[in-house]
């Protein structure tokens, strides 16, 4: 499942510039930047990294693991500015000064004044006849967009912004505009950026943007198919504004893409890091003496559940990479990939999310006091995580948003039949039973006269909980499509062993659910917690070989907890003492 790395990437990502902490700079956006430019330089930039998807995963995935802070600026770069300007037509120049990073990519949609909804945007873009251009404004505070990573002075920025345009007198919906932000010393005229006061997770240069009578030549407009003569004369081959606003929104998939990736090796590395920590840290127990911390169950427990954890993610993760980044060739031209796989895209990345978030706190939870200091990189980590779910789309939403569209069948039905193992084919049964139930209960509502919003919002948390139930079978299907042979080299043992875990945790969750709902025996759900237990003790002698399934190459995670000897690296010396 985790393949080598290719051995350019990890050398350059090991090397010494790309450790933030150690490398001087305290402006922790001017470091991720250089270190683009720095990627951009030695990988080449006469083509867009997104045209190799294998390669860009591998890029993000050891970016993530190496400092989230520089897989933020990559993917919002790769995948958030190239993706979009290529899947809607942008110039082949403004590509190029993209690939090149002359101009560092930047994508502003979410606007403050709307609870953070890309649907409802009020920038305008006005088209001008007597210039053949657009003009793009703000037209009230709350439509400013808020929190883009464009507040750095000196950086030349060249953003995908969402706008309404307005042209024939009409409102056309929404699409995708290349803005020139700033050049290398200032915003440009009409550009307003106002720098936000430092974050202390995950933390960049964040803005609010606004514009002021901001001219873009006609190029400028990914105008994706639609034509708008000088006349004011305008046809979309999309029906409606309603429809291409919906494609102009779907860029999202191409976040959905490195985020699901980038948050899965996440989990990886803080996982390995953790795991490695408290093998080499020693407690003294007051029954055992002197013996290192995963001597203890509990230590096993957190830990191999959060192996388990990271290792569905990338396999979930790897399901949906050409989905999530594939452009027709040419670009600009198309409706956007089919309902069902945006939703697909979407609901990988809220499921990478939850498990790298809760992998990231078991790994934290299990080093103790010292995951609380950033220059042990926990935190960090778990920033990123914590991020992501809101960031690139509420994580909520999408599972009510995924309810709803799966309830009314659009390309979707129940999971039929047995999975391939006894955990899966309980995930399905699951799925089907929460499926009946939503569909039952709006039919019910439908046929009281309950009008469409009361009837969706009272079954809500309904929807939810079938969402959920769709997102864990899928992981699992994944986690064992993922599973070697039998008598395969490298760990298969290990690999299933991993795979029951996350699949029995998940379901000692719901224990009671499943039994109410005739799912599990008496007998099934009183010995789980038992079998869970037996399962990790048999992975203890074999943490080796979890390090290996984890696949976090040396040297990319780095600080104190990475050292051999971390005591020796915590008691050096480091700022002076202060009295």
């Amino acid at each position: 499942m985790t393949a080598p790395y290719d051995r350019d990437l990890v050398d350059l990502l090991t090397d010494a510039s790309f450790d933030r902490f150690a490398s001087g700079d305290p402006d922790p956006a001017a470091w991720a930047y250089a270190g683009l430019r720095r990627i951009t330089a030695a990988l080449g930039g006469e083509k867009p990294l997104l045209a190799d998807h294998r390669r860009l995963r591998q890029l993000l995935e050891l970016a993530a693991m190496t400092d989230p802070v520089l897989f933020h600026v990559l993917f919002l770069h790769h995948c958030m500015t190239i993706g979009p300007a290529l899947d809607h037509g942008a110039r082949p120049d403004d590509v190029a000064a993209l690939a090149s990073a002359d101009a560092v990519g930047a994508a502003l949609m979410t606007e403050l004044g709307r609870g953070s909804s890309s649907a409802d945007i009020r920038t305008r873009a006005t088209y001008d006849p007597a210039t053949d251009g657009f003009v793009l404004d703000t037209p009230e505070p709350g439509a400013a967009k808020y929190p883009p990573n464009v507040g750095l002075p000196g950086v030349a920025r060249l953003a995908v912004v969402s706008a309404r345009l307005h042209a024939g007198g009409a409102d056309r919906g929404t699409f995708l505009f290349l803005v020139p932000l700033a050049d290398d010393h200032a915003p440009l005229p009409g550009v307003v950026v106002r720098r936000r006061p430092p974050t202390a997770l995950l933390p960049l240069d964040y803005a609010t943007v606004a514009f002021d009578g901001v001219r873009l030549p006609r190029h400028r407009w990914l105008a994706d198919g639609a034509t708008l003569d000088a006349d004011g004369r305008f046809h979309d081959p999309l029906a409606d504004p309603a429809a291409r606003t919906a494609r102009s929104l779907g860029m999202s998939r191409f976040a959905c893409g490195a985020v699901t990736a980038g948050l899965a090796a996440t989990a990886r590395a803080v996982t390995a890091l953790a795991l490695r920590h408290a093998v080499r840290r020693r407690t003294h127990d007051r029954l055992a003496g002197d013996v290192p911390a995963l001597a203890h169950h509990h230590q096993r427990r957190l830990l191999f559940g959060a192996a388990a954890r990271a290792r569905a993610a990338t396999a979930l993760a790897r399901t949906v990479t050409e989905d999530c980044w594939s452009v027709p060739g040419g670009g600009g031209r198309g409706s956007g990939p089919a309902p069902e796989v945006m939703r697909r895209c979407a609901l990988a990345k809220a499921a990478a999310a939850r498990l790298a978030e809760t992998a990231v706190a078991r790994s934290r939870s299990a080093a103790g006091a010292v995951s609380f200091f950033s220059e042990n990189r926990l935190l960090g980590h778990h920033g990123l995580a914590l991020a992501f779910q809101s960031a690139g789309g509420d994580n909520r939403l999408i599972l009510l948003d995924a309810a709803r569209s799966m309830a009314a069948g659009t390309g979707y039905t129940p999971p039929a039949g047995d999975g391939p193992d006894r955990w899966t084919t309980l995930f399905r049964a699951r799925e089907r039973l929460l499926h009946e139930r939503l569909t039952g209960a709006l039919r019910a509502a439908e046929a009281a006269g309950t009008d469409g919003f009361r009837a969706w919002d009272d079954a809500s948390d309904l929807a939810e909980r079938f969402a959920a139930a769709h997102l864990t079978r899928v992981t699992a299907e994944a986690s064992h499509a993922a599973l070697p042979a039998p008598g395969a080299p490298n760990g298969p043992d290990v690999r299933r062993a991993l795979h029951l875990l996350f699949c029995a945790e998940e379901t000692l969750a719901d224990t009671g659910w499943f039994h109410e709902a005739g799912l599990l025996t008496v007998e099934e759900s009183r010995t789980l917690p038992d079998r869970l237990a037996e399962t990790v003790r048999g992975l203890a002698p074999h943490v080796d070989t979890v390090l290996d399934v984890l696949g976090v190459p040396d040297g990319v995670t780095r600080g104190p907890l990475a050292d051999d000897d971390y005591v020796a690296t915590l008691s050096a010396d480091g700022h002076p003492a202060t009295s």
